[in-house]
């Protein structure tokens, strides 16, 4: 939630990825679970991911623990299998949350809540390896800002004088 980074990419992530004095973790390789093998991320780039104060407790927490692994993150057998996903949806139930949610739910929360935030656009789009703008559309529709304010000209009801004739109609 804190990344944006896609399943694959998480899988692949190793200390040498992350720059703690710049604050930025390079997303430059990701696990292909048919292949068995680390390629290169979804859209075939490279990019930079901002870590935030939060991101930054996470990661000394797991420099403590992981410091001496190769991967910042422990890869489960789950995770190697594809059934990451029904792993989350149990953790997620046990803490309350019986919505179904598969793991890619996490990359759109990280894009619209950013969005609705008011992080511009571009930024979201390079930082979470969108490349295509018709994708990403659906984030900017889902985060409500792309009709923000669009309503505001609209003046319809009188201005200084009293509205309760409106109100009674309802």
């Amino acid at each position: 939630m804190l990344t944006g980074m896609r399943s694959g990419e998480l899988q692949a992530l190793e200390w040498g990825d992350i720059d703690e004095r710049n604050g930025i973790i390079r997303v430059s390789k990701s696990y292909n679970k048919k292949l068995k093998a680390v390629k290169s991320p979804k859209n075939g780039s490279w990019r930079n991911v901002d870590v935030n104060s939060q991101l930054k407790g996470l990661i000394a927490d797991l420099k403590r623990t992981r410091g001496n692994e190769k991967t910042v993150l422990p890869i489960h057998p789950e995770w190697l299998g594809g059934t990451a996903g029904k792993v989350f949806r149990i953790f997620l139930y046990s803490i309350g949350i019986e919505k179904h949610v598969v793991f890619h739910t996490l990359r759109a929360c990280f894009a619209t809540h950013l969005l609705s935030t008011g992080v511009e656009p571009l930024k979201v789009m390079r930082m979470g390896g969108w490349s295509d703008l018709k994708t990403f559309q659906i984030y900017l529709r889902l985060s409500g800002i792309d009709v923000k304010g669009v309503s505001e000209s609209l003046r319809v009801l009188p201005e200084h004088e009293d509205t309760s004739n409106v109100i009674s109609l309802f």
